[in-house]
């Protein structure tokens, strides 16, 4: 199994041994691909989400069964709606003698695994183990990414087999006359928008030079974002967090072709499916046959892999498009528009204190080509609206699943699969606290890394909706340690932002080897305060009078528009 994981080009592995997985462990020692111990396989399943995410090859991950298989199931989870491929081996669950029950750590993990995955394969059932290792690979990258989950017994690990490991499959091209349909579409736009998803990444630099040869506009999805620098006058990005779809949706509208590659057009992907794409103009393009047209029909839809249909597209040499210099600056600067929020809270690091300055701050601070990792919650939301991205594989985000906690862990896994590369992992207090022993994995593994903690005491983002609507919070206060005794109790460097050096403290910061975690002290704005005072007059007053009553106020001062 692990000379399998050799042929298929697999630098390394994510996971905790355990009784079941000894034998599994041993030939990992023997082998050339390192092993990253987590300290839990929650973790673990987001470290190896993190490689597969800025690498587009499967993350691996190695659990026991029962406990070991069960807590990584989220991780596994946000691998599978956020379509990243991944192979969870973890060991089988032990099978009970005839007529004997309530086995210890008897699951059902196929039942448990099937909503989550793509695939469960039984490696028992194979003659070659190494087979099933690589079959189960190339189905997490075939079609759209994701997990897929392979069982092997205690037996089978430590059966001895004698078998040639065979190669991985390479990707199929184009076929021909799926080339002509789009080729024949896209030579005869006069004004075309691209829009592309995360399997882009990769392939950057044929999207650059479509876009550049066509001079169209580019839209790309959250987990797209810096495939082309967001600072290219092509570029008109979209975040559902920062833009108008209706600015959006008027684009679109002047435009006479729509061309998605790779992109499921999600929720997430839409703003909650209020992107307007008209069949008419829309042309999709995706490695999966299930997300064509699986949101918005198209009046072409085409499988295919994105690095082939637009290496093939560059070389048919489409024409450039009608769209003026005048239009396309006037659509850049309607999509560039960020408006700030009356409840974004007060951030330590610049002058004024306001989010839109902290990370301006921080993108000067950091190199065009550093990844920047974001957990759940407020800062995510503030991140997306305000950081340009310069870079493919420049936002990490749990963008379907939305995982608190996801931050570090992932962020490691980033770094450990680019070293080249500066990694930040940007969390709030709340997640922090889910997942920041793994401050220690980073330190063990001698990877250097910035972590930034939003301090606020609270679930940021949980409280703000609840003092918008309710003038009061509960459940949401947080009680935080000493983060520089933490930090130094792990092996970490701490710094704490003033209110102004946010660029000097991060810079130092990424001057350094080994782990920095990076203190960011927020709070709230007098327009919050007010919010929450009106909030709370208004649900008084909602309870004294009634709901009838309450509405019949509403209607009788709300202002005339």
């Amino acid at each position: 199994m692990v000379e399998a994981l050799e042929k298929a080009n697999v630098r390394c592995v994510f996971g905790l041994p355990g009784t079941q997985t000894v034998e599994l462990f041993e030939a990992l020692r023997q082998s050339g691909i390192r092993t990253v111990v987590a300290t839990n396989e929650l973790s673990a399943a987001f470290m190896a989400g993190g490689w597969a995410r800025v690498t587009g090859d499967p993350g691996v991950l190695l659990t026991i069964p029962g406990p070991g298989f069960t807590w990584a199931l989220t991780g596994v989870a946000e691998a599978r709606l956020d379509s990243v491929p991944l192979l969870h081996i973890t060991g089988a669950s032990p099978d009970a003698p005839i007529g004997r029950r309530f086995r210890q750590q008897e699951l059902d993990q196929a039942a448990i695994a099937t909503p989550l995955v793509k695939a469960v394969i039984d490696a028992d059932l194979h003659s070659d183990p190494g087979v099933a290792v690589l079959d189960a690979l190339a189905l997490t990258r075939s079609g759209e990414p994701g997990p897929v989950l392979l069982q092997v017994s205690s037996a089978t690990l430590s059966r001895e087999y004698n078998c040639a490991v065979l190669a991985a499959a390479p990707v199929a091209a184009v076929e021909l006359e799926v080339l002509d349909s789009v080729r024949a579409r896209v030579h005869g736009a006069r004004r075309p928008i691209l829009m592309v998803g995360q399997g882009t990444n990769k392939y950057a630099q044929y999207v650059r030079a479509l876009v550049e040869q066509m001079r169209m506009p580019l839209l790309t999805t959250t987990s797209a974002r810096g495939v082309l620098p967001e600072n290219h006058p092509l570029n008109f990005g979209f975040d559902p967090f920062a833009g108008s779809i209706r600015d959006l949706n008027e684009l679109v509208e002047s435009s006479d072709l729509v061309l998605v590659i790779a992109c499921r057009l999600a929720h997430s992907d839409t703003t909650g499916f209020d992107l307007e794409l008209p069949a008419n103009r829309l042309v999709h393009v995706d490695a999966s046959v299930e997300v064509v047209g699986a949101n918005y029909p198209p009046s072409l839809g085409v499988v295919a892999d994105a690095g082939n249909l637009l290496q093939a597209l560059l070389n048919s040499a489409p024409p450039p498009s009608t769209w003026t210099e005048d239009e396309l600056e006037a659509w850049r600067i309607r999509s560039g528009v960020r408006t700030p929020d009356p409840s974004e809270p007060r951030i330590a690091g610049t002058p004024a204190g306001d989010a839109r300055g902290f990370f301006q701050s921080l993108r000067r601070a950091l190199p065009s080509d550093a990844v920047l990792v974001l957990d759940s919650g407020l800062h995510q939301i503030l991140a997306r609206r305000y950081y340009t991205v310069l870079a493919p594989f420049g936002l990490i985000v749990p963008t379907d699943l939305q995982s608190m906690g996801f931050a570090i862990p992932t962020a490691i896994g980033a770094r450990l699969a680019m070293p080249d590369r500066p990694v930040v992992a940007l969390v709030g207090d709340g997640g922090f606290a889910m997942t920041a022993l793994e401050l220690l994995t980073a330190v063990r593994e001698k990877t250097s890394l910035v972590v930034i903690v939003f301090v606020d005491g609270a679930f940021g983002q949980i409280r703000l909706q609840q003092l918008t609507n309710y003038g009061v919070s509960h459940g949401v206060m947080l009680e935080n340690p000493d983060l520089e005794l933490l930090a130094a109790a792990v092996g970490a460097r701490h710094e704490l932002i003033g209110e102004d050096d946010v660029e000097t403290v991060v810079r130092a910061a990424l001057g350094h080897s080994g782990v920095t975690v990076i203190e960011v002290r927020v709070g709230d704005t007098f327009a919050l305060r007010r919010t929450a005072v009106v909030a709370r007059a208004r649900e008084v007053t909602r309870r004294v009078t009634g709901p009838g009553v309450f509405r019949f106020l509403k209607r009788v001062f709300r202002k005339p528009r």
